[in-house]
């Protein structure tokens, strides 16, 4: 879309130009434009081919616009890494984790409901990450 309006552009300015010269200059009017466009064409055709062979500059890699990575509020992080460690570990769950869950539990609620979940197949292991996930809804739907 971008070389079709400049193209466009050239021949406009092309066309007005070679109508207000003199019948001698049209020619070189003439071929100014079309020499204008052949160099877009050919710059566009090498870059194109020389983006194959040779990987991009550090000025080119520059040019280009990194995404900003996202900013995660650290006490998410730290949940998310204590949830990851204590469905690995069944040590790290009931040591670490479990009593801040049933602290919560306390300070909302919803203490008398909430049981310590049973060992899975794999002892080492902790609660699933679906069964931490339902111990915090249901610690969550008790707001005193």
């Amino acid at each position: 879309m971008g070389y079709a309006v400049l193209f466009a552009a050239v021949a406009a300015v092309t066309a007005y130009v070679y109508d207000s010269t003199a019948p001698a200059n049209r020619a070189g009017v003439v071929r100014i434009a079309v020499a204008f466009v052949v160099g877009v064409l050919l710059t566009r055709i090498g870059r194109y081919f020389r983006s194959e062979r040779d990987p991009p500059s550090a000025f080119a890699d520059a040019l280009i616009r990194q995404p900003v990575a996202p900013k995660l509020d650290p006490g998410f992080v730290k949940l998310r890494e204590d949830v990851a460690n204590g469905s690995a570990s069944r040590a790290f769950f009931d040591k670490i984790l479990w009593p801040r869950l049933a602290a919560l539990a306390r300070a909302r609620g919803a203490d008398s409901d909430l049981k310590l979940p049973a060992e899975r197949a794999w002892r080492t292991r902790g609660p699933s990450r679906r069964t931490i996930a339902a111990l915090l809804d249901r610690i969550e739907g008790h707001r005193g």
